[in-house]
């Protein structure tokens, strides 16, 4: 006879999905939170706070100091014209590298390339948006130039995106860290083109159709990458391996195989002492694209694309 199997309720999915999302093993294909902070409708409303903690926070008597500073690093630019979406990223990305030598709170702009990139030596992505944001800053007080750059970048960043694609889904080279980055470019990328849309005065029109074409896309990666998870994630009884480390011996544990990156295994407490379960992963994935962690990265282009037409009809200025 086989080895026995216990139906697990989907209850206890959601535990295992949950478990391995906010583990240290799992590093996401989220849009990256700076990025998310500066996409929508509120985008002036997160700067200006965030200015205002810099400059005021709760000491006044260094205000006047912080804005003389935070007026030098913008090269004497008291207003700023279009200081939403990129426009606000890019001048929060200045404001933190402040706050930082301050001692203050960060909102973390700054490392967002980090965070999603990682460390990579090469990365043609990451140099686009890099040059992009580096040039956005250099023509704060200069539209016409920001369109101009806007214009040339934005069609190169699209080539890349398209290669990552690819190398994704006819090269065999899915997995998170790509995923992740192609997603961040994607994002990215309709933002440069609200941007464009925002300083032409038109009505977004490209904006909208590269939402609706990345979301398409972002499907079809979707069900690669869920085929993908499906060699790396497996449940079962824990190993002999953890009665080296279980602190808790009293404890049955059912395990979580996360090969990815490495052998990582993610431990959750579960009330069948034998654990006898199924080693597919199929429900366990079907409970981790219910969470937040993954329902914020499949609507983010749907959600855009309700917005849009108000995204590109703002254009408040920012003011030290």
């Amino acid at each position: 006879m086989g080895q026995k199997t216990s139906v697990i309720p989907a209850a206890n999915y959601s535990v295992f999905a949950d478990s391995l999302l906010t583990s240290e093993h799992w590093k996401g294909i989220e849009v990256d939170r700076s990025l998310q902070m500066f996409s929508f409708l509120n985008s002036t409303e997160e700067l200006n706070c965030f200015r205002d903690q810099v400059l005021f926070g709760e000491d006044l008597s260094i205000a006047a100091s912080s804005l003389q500073n935070v007026g030098g690093a913008l090269k004497g630019i008291s207003v700023v014209p279009n200081a939403v979406g990129l426009g606000a990223l890019v001048i929060a990305m200045i404001l933190d590298v402040f706050a930082k030598s301050l001692n203050k709170q960060t909102l973390g702009t700054a490392e967002m390339l980090e965070r999603v990139f990682a460390q990579e030596k090469a990365n043609e992505v990451r140099d686009l948006m890099e040059e992009y944001l580096k040039r956005l800053q250099i023509n704060l007080a200069h539209p016409q130039l920001q369109l101009a750059e806007t214009r040339r970048a934005e069609v190169e960043l699209s080539a890349q995106l398209t290669r990552l694609k690819n190398s994704m889904v006819k090269d065999g080279h899915m997995g998170t860290r790509f995923l992740k980055q192609w997603v961040n470019g994607a994002a990215f990328h309709t933002q440069m083109l609200i941007h464009q849309a925002r300083l032409e005065g038109t009505l977004g029109s490209r904006a909208l159709r590269a939402a609706e074409v990345y979301h398409q896309q972002l499907n079809l990666l979707l069900n690669q990458y869920k085929k993908f998870l499906k060699t790396v994630v497996f449940v079962g009884p824990e190993d002999n391996t953890c009665f080296r480390y279980c602190l808790d011996r009293d404890k049955h544990f059912c395990q979580i195989t996360y090969r990815e990156f490495s052998r990582s295994r993610v431990l959750v407490p579960h009330p069948d002492p034998d654990c006898h379960l199924t080693r597919k992963a199929d429900q366990l994935l079907d409970a981790m694209f219910v969470k937040p962690q993954l329902t914020s990265t499949t609507t983010y282009f749907l959600d855009l694309q309700t917005n849009i037409p108000t995204l590109v009809q703002q254009n408040s200025s920012f003011h030290l």
